[in-house]
C-alpha cells in the first residue's frame, strides 16, 4: 500500500527505536551515580540525595509514557502494515473485509463488524469476535436484518457491549460502509488514540474496498467488451462479404474472415501487419467499363477524405497471380471523432461475380439468340457465334458439325488473335480429327455427354499428342481449361461446340459448363430449323417447279415471257400458277390462274386445273367451255370448296395478225399493250371456278397487229402494297405503256418492278405471275423470214 515502509526498511527502525530507549535508561542511571558521588563530596549538611527520590519518579514517569506510546506506535505499525498485506492480498472485497476485522477484533477490540451499503442497502460482511461461539451468537442476531448502525446496536446489546467506534469507510467523497469496534469482556473503554487509529484504518480499508470494487467493474467491463468483441467477431466472421477497418492513414485495423481469405491471407494478424500498399498491389483494379480506378475514387478514401457517405462503385479486380475477373461493389461508411474530422472507415465489400457472371451470361445467349435468328445460314451464323464468344467466354470457341455421311466437319476456330488462329488451322490440317477417339469432339458426338476439364495438364497434352511436332504445337496453344458440349436437337445430334481457356487463365466449373450447354442447345435448334426449312423450301421450290412449265415454248411469229415471284420465304407450295402449251394443229394455249390460300391442298388445286386445262384443250377450243369442264371437275373431284380464279386463252395466228380468244372465270383482265403506246384493259371478268355449278363465264376475243402486246397477271401484281395501297388497273396501264421496240421478256420484267416498287415488304404478300404473249413486229418478221430463206439455201 502507498506510505509503507517495505519490510527491508522495518528492521532498522525497530532497532533504532529500541538504541534510544537504552540510551534514555543509562543516562538516568548515570544522572543517579553522579548525585550519589556529589553528595559524599559536599559538606555534612548537604544532602543531594534528597532530590533523588522525586527525580527518580519522573524519570519513571517518562519512561512509562514513552513505552505506552511506543507500544501504541508499534500497534499502529503492525496493523496498518498487516492491513495493507490483506488489502493487496485479494481482489474479493467481503474476503479482504472479513480479514481486516479479524485482525481488528484480535488486536484493537473484542469484537468487529463491518457493514456495506449499496443502492440503498446495508449489508453485514464481518461480525469478528476471537471466540467462534461468540461470533455465531453475533451473526443469529444480525441474521436477516439490514439495518442502520444505531439499529445494530440495539440488535447486539445481548452480546454486553461496553464500549464502541464507529467510523465511516469512505473513499473519493462516496461512503461505502461502516467500520465498528466494540469491547465486552475486556472492559476496555476506547479512547481518542484508537478513534483515531480505528479512522486510519477505516481509510485504508475503505481504500481497498473501492480499489476492489472498481477492479471488480473494471473487469466485468472487459468482459462484458470482450463478450461483445467476441460476439461481433464471429457475426462478422459469418458474413459472406468482406469487411475492412482502415485508419486515414489507410492502414488496416481489422478484417473479417471473408476479407483475409479475398485478399490471399492466412490470417487477419498477417494482413493487418502487411502495409496497404504491398496488399493494393497484388491486385488490378478496373471500372465497368474496364478502366483503371484511381485511389482517390474508391470509396473508403473519400469517407476518410470527409464525405459522409460516398456512393458505392462497382469494381472489376484481378489479383496478378490469379487472372480470374471477379466483379465486387464496394461501399464505405465513415467514423467521425469528437474533432468531426473521419478516424476510421469502414469497407463492406460484396462479391457480385456470379450475379454479374449470370447476367453476363444472359445478356450473351440473348445476343446471341438475335445473332441465330436473324439468318437461316447456319455456318456463317455458327461462325458470328464463336466469335462472339470469344474473349466473353472464353479464349478459343470451335465449331464442328456431324455430316449425314459420319464425318466430322470443322466450321470455325476463332481467337482475338489471328496469327493463333492460323495456328490453330494449321494444327487441325495436319491432326485432323479421327472419329474413333474415344474423347474430344469424336467422343462428344458419339455419346451426346459433355466432357468438362477444369485444368489441362502437361501430363494430359502428352497423352493426347501423336508425335512430338503436335506436343509441341499443343504447348504453344496454351490451353489451360476445356469444355466440349454437344448440339443436338430433336433427338438428333448435329455437331459440338469446343471452348478453351488459355491466357486468360480462367478455369471453367460446372456453371461455365451449364451455360456452354444452353449455347449449345440454342445453336443446335437453330441448325436444326435451318436444316428444316431448307429442306421444307427445297421441297416447295421443287413442287412449285413442278407446277409451272420448266421453260416457254416460243410460238412462230410470237414473243412469249414470264414471271413469277413467290409469296413469303418461299418454301409454301401453291398460290398463282401459269401455262403456255400447244394444241397440236389447232394452234396455242396460254393459262393464268390464281388458287385459295398455300400450302398442299393448294398445289393439289393447282395440278388439278393445270392437267384438266390441258386435257380439256386436245378436245375443245372454246376457252369458255373449257373453264366450264374445269369448274366440273373442282366441284367433283374437291369437298374443301377450294376455289381459284382462271384466264384461258386460244392463241390462233390469222392472215392479218395474232388472234387470241379468251374468257376468264373471276380473274383479272388482260392488258394490251398496241405498238403505238396505247394500253387498254379488255373483256369481263366471269365467275370464280369450284363455287357454284354453272357458273357465268363469256369469250372475248383480241387482235393483236405487229408489235402489239398482252399482259396476263394475277392480283398479286396489284395487291403487292395492299391494305396500304391497292392498285387499279389503269393504273398498270399507265405504267406500261411502249417506250420503244422492248421485247416480251423487257415487258414482264417491267411489269413485276412496277409492282414491287413502293412497297415496303422485302417479300410480296401474295404470289406474282406475270405472262407476256407480244406479236413480233414487221422488222422482227422480217428478219424471221430471211434468216429461214438463207438458211434454206444453205441447205
Amino acid at each position: 500500500m502507498p506510505g509503507e515502509a517495505p519490510v527491508s526498511a522495518r528492521a532498522p527502525a525497530e532497532e533504532g527505536r529500541r538504541r534510544r530507549e537504552r540510551l534514555w535508561f543509562a543516562a538516568s542511571l548515570l544522572a543517579g551515580a553522579v548525585l550519589f558521588a556529589l553528595d559524599a563530596a559536599l559538606q555534612d549538611g548537604v544532602r543531594l540525595v534528597s532530590f533523588l527520590f522525586p527525580l527518580g519518579t519522573a524519570i519513571a514517569v517518562l519512561l512509562a509514557v514513552a513505552r505506552q506510546r511506543a507500544v501504541l506506535a508499534r500497534r499502529r505499525y503492525r496493523l496498518l502494515t498487516e492491513t495493507g498485506r490483506i488489502a493487496s492480498s485479494s481482489l474479493d472485497s467481503d474476503l479482504m473485509l472479513i480479514q481486516m476485522a479479524r485482525l481488528l477484533s484480535r488486536e484493537m477490540a473484542d469484537w468487529c463488524f463491518v457493514s456495506v451499503g449499496r443502492d440503498g442497502e446495508v449489508r453485514t460482511v464481518a461480525a469478528m469476535h476471537a471466540d467462534p461461539e461468540r461470533q455465531r451468537q453475533a451473526w443469529e442476531l444480525l441474521a436477516g436484518h439490514a439495518a442502520t448502525d444505531e439499529q445494530h446496536r440495539r440488535l447486539l446489546e445481548p452480546l454486553g457491549l461496553r464500549s464502541t467506534i464507529a467510523v465511516p469507510l469512505t473513499a473519493r467523497g462516496r461512503t461505502l460502509g461502516t467500520l465498528t469496534l466494540a469491547s465486552s469482556e475486556s472492559g476496555h473503554v476506547f479512547g481518542d488514540d484508537d478513534l483515531a487509529l480505528a479512522r486510519e484504518v477505516a481509510d485504508r480499508m475503505a481504500a481497498a474496498l473501492d480499489n476492489t470494487r472498481l477492479y471488480g467493474e473494471l473487469s466485468r467491463a472487459e468482459s462484458d467488451l470482450r463478450g461483445s468483441r467476441d460476439e461481433l467477431q464471429a457475426i462478422l466472421d459469418g458474413v459472406a462479404d468482406a469487411i475492412t477497418v482502415q485508419r486515414p492513414d489507410g492502414q488496416l485495423v481489422y478484417a473479417n474472415t471473408a476479407a483475409v481469405e479475398s485478399m490471399g491471407f492466412s490470417s487477419m494478424e498477417e494482413m493487418l501487419a502487411t502495409p496497404v500498399a504491398e496488399i493494393a498491389g497484388r491486385f488490378e483494379f478496373f471500372d465497368e467499363a474496364g478502366n483503371p480506378i484511381p485511389t482517390e475514387r474508391l470509396p473508403g478514401r473519400r469517407a476518410l477524405s470527409g464525405d459522409p457517405s460516398p456512393e458505392p462503385i462497382l469494381v472489376q479486380s484481378r489479383s496478378r497471380r490469379d487472372p480470374v475477373l471477379r466483379w465486387t461493389r464496394v461501399k464505405a461508411t465513415p467514423v467521425f471523432g469528437e474533432s468531426g474530422t473521419p478516424v476510421l472507415a469502414i469497407n463492406v465489400l460484396e462479391d457480385l461475380t456470379e450475379v454479374q457472371q449470370a447476367n453476363e451470361a444472359q445478356r450473351f445467349l440473348a445476343e446471341a439468340g438475335a445473332m441465330l435468328a436473324a439468318s437461316l445460314d447456319y455456318e456463317t451464323t455458327l461462325s458470328n457465334v464463336a466469335r462472339l464468344a470469344v474473349p466473353r467466354v472464353a479464349d478459343w470457341c470451335g465449331v464442328d458439325m456431324l455430316d449425314d455421311d459420319g464425318d466430322i466437319r470443322h466450321v470455325v476456330v476463332a481467337h482475338t488473335d489471328p496469327a493463333k488462329v492460323d495456328m490453330a488451322v494449321e494444327h487441325r490440317r495436319r491432326y485432323p480429327v479421327d472419329p474413333s477417339e474415344e474423347a474430344g469432339v469424336p467422343g462428344v458426338l458419339r455419346t451426346g455427354r459433355a466432357e468438362l476439364y477444369p485444368e489441362v495438364t502437361d501430363e494430359m497434352l502428352v497423352q493426347g499428342a501423336r508425335d512430338e511436332d503436335q506436343l509441341a504445337m499443343l504447348r504453344e496453344l496454351g490451353m489451360r481449361s476445356v469444355m466440349i458440349v454437344p448440339m443436338a436437337a430433336r433427338g438428333r445430334m448435329l455437331g459440338a461446340l469446343t471452348f478453351v481457356s488459355a491466357e486468360s487463365g480462367r478455369r471453367f466449373e460446372e456453371r461455365d459448363l451449364t451455360f456452354a450447354q444452353e449455347l449449345a442447345g440454342r445453336c443446335a435448334l437453330a441448325v436444326d430449323n435451318a436444316r428444316l426449312y431448307s429442306e421444307r423450301a427445297h421441297i416447295a421450290r421443287t413442287l412449285q417447279d413442278s407446277l409451272l412449265p420448266p421453260e416457254l415454248p416460243q410460238p412462230p411469229g410470237l414473243e412469249v415471257a414470264a414471271r413469277f415471284r413467290a409469296a413469303g420465304e418461299g418454301f409454301e407450295v401453291g398460290g398463282d400458277f401459269y401455262d403456255v402449251f400447244d394444241t397440236g394443229s389447232a394452234g396455242w394455249a396460254a393459262v393464268i390462274g390464281d388458287v385459295c390460300g398455300k400450302g398442299p391442298e393448294a398445289a393439289a388445286v393447282t395440278a388439278l386445273a393445270r392437267y384438266t386445262l390441258r386435257a380439256a384443250a386436245m378436245r375443245d377450243r372454246v376457252p369458255s367451255r373449257i373453264l366450264a369442264t374445269l369448274n366440273e371437275a373442282m366441284l367433283r373431284q374437291r369437298d374443301d370448296r377450294r376455289f381459284c380464279t382462271v384466264l384461258y386463252a386460244c392463241v390462233d395466228n390469222t392472215p392479218s395478225g395474232v388472234q387470241l380468244r379468251f374468257a376468264s372465270g373471276g380473274h383479272p383482265l388482260p392488258l394490251v399493250v398496241r405498238a403505238g403506246g396505247e394500253v387498254s384493259e379488255i373483256g369481263s371478268p366471269g365467275t370464280l371456278l369450284g363455287v357454284v355449278p354453272d357458273p357465268d363465264l363469256r369469250d372475248d376475243v383480241i387482235e393483236l397487229q405487229p408489235g402489239d402486246a398482252v399482259i396476263l397477271y394475277t392480283d398479286g401484281v396489284t395487291d403487292v402494297a395492299a391494305p396500304d395501297v391497292v392498285r387499279e388497273p389503269l393504273d398498270l396501264a399507265a405504267q406500261m405503256a411502249l417506250t420503244g421496240d422492248e421485247t416480251a421478256d423487257e415487258l414482264a420484267q417491267r411489269l413485276l418492278d412496277a409492282a414491287l416498287e413502293g412497297s415496303a415488304q422485302t417479300e410480296p404478300r401474295d404470289d406474282i405471275a406475270i405472262v407476256v404473249i407480244k406479236a413480233r413486229s414487221a422488222s422482227a418478221l422480217a428478219g424471221e423470214r430471211g434468216a429461214t430463206t438463207v438458211a434454206a439455201g444453205t441447205a
